[in-house]
């Protein structure tokens, strides 16, 4: 017996180390993105010369005209009102008459923060805030000064303050030129401006003497100046006016193609619902940036529940449409309590809502920023544990892998403030590159389906005529086939007559040679009774043999008849009849080889001992109608092992090199009682061998073909399905 190794291949979906490597690809990105940012859009301190006696930036003394950020030495006066600017004429009699802090520096934290090197003067009864009545609400108020020596030829420049908290009124020279900031007031529908507002303000005898003056909320914090105020010639305000405009149209436009498409193809996602968690998601995003950027302007304590209310409703959104992009591999593998962890996620942010509407005062203190971060590091920490340890398998896990890790950064600069020169954060940036990511993936997607829908639609074609063709072939065939049935129901009666001559023969032979023995007696020698006996066991095989095939083709084709199917090992059923058949042959020239699989069982659902009948029988033959110094090859192995298991099947080949099958008979070897004309006289049998196979092939739901050339080999070819 000869054994050959196979190798098996083992599909591999998609790669675990590969979905890693992706996201750390995008994480890489994303940190670009943001350090090539910070390098274009950062306001850095100009550092221009500052004289502490005249209380004065010297401006004159620069040959380019780049713009100006003024981070450091601006004077600070808590406690200003309008009033007060309209009595002081001057920076000499503020320094005079008002306490106030000098050295002081910009930072995100406002007024709560002036700096390390500030210096108090004329604060002999403290430096705290004075809250007053206005418009219903308490306030307190505070300015920033800074006088900036300017050449003469210079007449306009043009004041940015970046972010600010608050309500900003902008004097120059002691004239009101401009406000910017929050709104001034509470008003049920949020003012629009655009988002962007420079002041100009004009020089004055070499000179520009600013004031901005802050009113806000007495519970907010974090009041005033939070990013470096800019100075820009009238060509470089140009372009900052324009670059936030252009770059919210462009982040709507986005958002809105986003929504508009996907509710287009919502109908061809797994779960729907994915899409309107992504687009109440977008629509928060996109409203914060708006409120946030000044696009839309509310008052201070309004806005700060606005922007709060919007961060945690988008990051429940997010978490939402993370977790229905996996509703189809739940379902598969029915995961219980799919959903436990969103819906506590949703019952955690609506809680967080309720304590600030409940109390806004808490979003003065570090309540906001602290839940804000614990917030998004849960959800985000969250997810990767999802992903990584329950999902990686899902088709869609490498989206959802970067989705999150998108989110994380953007609500991570949501929450951290920011200093930029132009309008644009970076949070918005990030989200930008994020939708259109998205967008791109999908309509990539969508391309990639349709193309296999168009090439589907031509193979369809292709075989819709191919099919139209063959139903023309098939209709005459039936017409040919019923004038042979015509034909068979006469060779059937030959047939059974040949059936019941076949079974006359052996009983004659055997009732003949058991009357010699009877009336022979004693006259008989050992060995002529040995013959007579060995003869009558002969005759009484072939009998039951015929009898056999004929009762088991009549219990198959019973309505009452079943196969009893397991799982059961081909690789170990044909061993047992390799060794059998190899026994029976020890004496004889003829010779079995048996070729199969070293590692792999080859385990289908079959009867075993119906199946093992159709080897029986097929090697049978094969014995049968082979010379005498024959070789029975015996063959197995699986094909397509790297495919998914129900394109994988076992296959088992018979092959002898004997008298082989004329060409024309090949077609009617499976039908019952026929012989071919080359099986011999000496060789009985009533033809139902073959017809009972195809009859166990055809119940197992496999299939079975003969490869045959006339006087040199025949090959049988069976194919099962495996179950593993």
């Amino acid at each position: 017996m000869e054994r050959k190794k196979r190798n098996k291949t083992i599909k591999v979906g998609e790669s675990h180390l590969v979905q890693l490597l992706f996201s750390i690809l995008f994480i890489a990105i994303f940190l670009l993105v943001m350090y090539v940012y910070s390098l274009i859009n950062v306001r850095e301190n100009t550092n221009l010369r500052y004289d502490a006696e005249q209380m004065a930036f010297h401006a004159e003394e620069r040959s380019d005209k780049s713009t100006m950020f003024i981070n450091d030495d601006w004077l600070f006066f808590p406690n200003l009102r309008i009033e007060n600017i309209r009595t002081y004429k001057s920076l000499i009699d503020y320094t005079i008459s008002l306490p106030y802090a000098s050295n002081v520096t910009i930072n995100s934290k406002g007024w709560d923060d002036l700096g390390e090197d500030i210096e108090w003067h004329n604060a002999d009864n403290g430096t705290g805030f004075i809250p007053f009545m206005n418009g219903g609400m308490r306030m307190v108020s505070g300015a920033y000064m800074a006088n900036i020596k300017v050449n003469e030829t210079i007449n306009t420049l043009y004041l940015d303050l970046g972010k600010v908290k608050g309500h900003a009124y902008i004097f120059c020279n002691g004239y009101l030129v401009g406000n910017t900031g929050d709104a001034s007031s509470f008003k049920f529908l949020p003012d629009y401006t655009g988002g962007y507002s420079s002041t100009a303000v004009q020089n004055k005898n070499d000179s520009i003497q600013l004031i901005i003056l802050f009113y806000s909320n007495e519970m907010s914090t974090r009041c005033g100046l939070n990013s470096t105020p800019a100075l820009y010639y009238e060509s470089t305000n140009e372009i900052m006016s324009s670059v936030p405009s252009a770059f919210i149209a462009v982040l709507a436009v986005v958002t809105l193609f986003a929504i508009v498409g996907g509710a287009l193809l919502r109908k061809t996602l797994t779960d729907a619902r994915s899409y309107y968690f992504f687009a109440l998601m977008s629509l928060c995003l996109f409203f914060y940036t708006l409120i946030n950027g000044n696009f839309l302007r509310l008052a201070t304590p309004y806005k700060e529940l606005e922007e709060y209310a919007h961060i945690i409703s988008a990051n429940i959104f997010s978490y939402w449409f993370i977790a229905t992009l996996f509703t189809k591999f739940r379902a598969e593998n029915q995961h219980r309590y799919s959903n436990f962890d969103s819906v506590i996620i949703t019952c955690g942010g609506i809680m967080m809502m309720s304590l600030a509407f409940l109390d806004s005062r808490l979003l003065s203190t570090s309540f906001k920023t602290t839940t804000l971060i614990l917030f998004v590091f849960v959800l985000t920490l969250s997810n990767f544990i999802k992903i990584i340890f329950f999902y990686i398998s899902a088709p869609n896990s490498t989206l959802a892998l970067c989705s999150s890790i998108s989110l994380f950064f953007i609500f991570f600069h949501i929450i951290l403030s920011n200093n930029q020169m132009a309008n644009c954060p970076l949070y918005g940036v990030c989200y930008l590159i994020a939708i259109l990511a998205l967008v791109i993936y999908f309509v990539q997607r969508y391309i990639s389906q349709y193309s296999e829908l168009i090439h589907s639609s031509e193979h369809l074609k292709t075989i819709v005529e191919e099919k139209t063709a063959h139903i023309s072939m098939i209709n005459r065939d039936l017409y040919n086939t019923n004038k042979r049935l015509l034909e068979n129901e006469e060779a059937r009666k030959n047939v059974m007559s040949n059936v019941s001559h076949d079974l006359r023969t052996p009983i004659t032979a055997i009732r003949g040679y058991s009357e010699l023995l009877l009336q022979s007696g004693s006259g008989l020698s050992d060995d002529q009774r040995q013959v007579y006996l060995q003869n009558i066991v002969k005759r009484s095989q072939q009998m039951e043999r015929i009898v056999s095939d004929i009762v088991e083709i009549s219990k198959m084709e019973s309505s009452g008849f079943s196969f009893e199917f397991m799982d059961i090992s081909i690789n170990e059923l044909l061993d047992e009849l390799y060794m059998l058949y190899t026994s029976d042959l020890r004496n004889s020239d003829k010779k079995i080889v048996l070729d199969i699989p070293d590692d792999d069982l080859l385990i289908t659902k079959a009867d075993p001992k119906r199946i093992s009948r159709v080897f029986e029988n097929l090697i049978s033959n094969a014995i049968n109608y082979s010379k005498e110094e024959a070789l029975i090859e015996i063959k197995a192995w699986r094909s397509g092992a790297d495919q998914p298991l129900p394109e994988q099947r076992i296959h088992v080949t018979v092959k002898d090199n004997g008298i082989g099958i004329p060409p024309e008979e090949i077609d009617h070897i499976f039908d019952r009682f026929y012989r071919a004309k080359n099986s011999g006289q000496n060789i009985k049998g009533t033809g139902l061998g073959l017809s009972i196979v195809k009859m166990i092939v055809d119940k197992h739901d496999a299939q079975i073909s003969v490869e045959s050339v006339l006087g040199e080999y025949t090959i049988f070819h069976v194919i099962l399905k495996p179950t593993y």
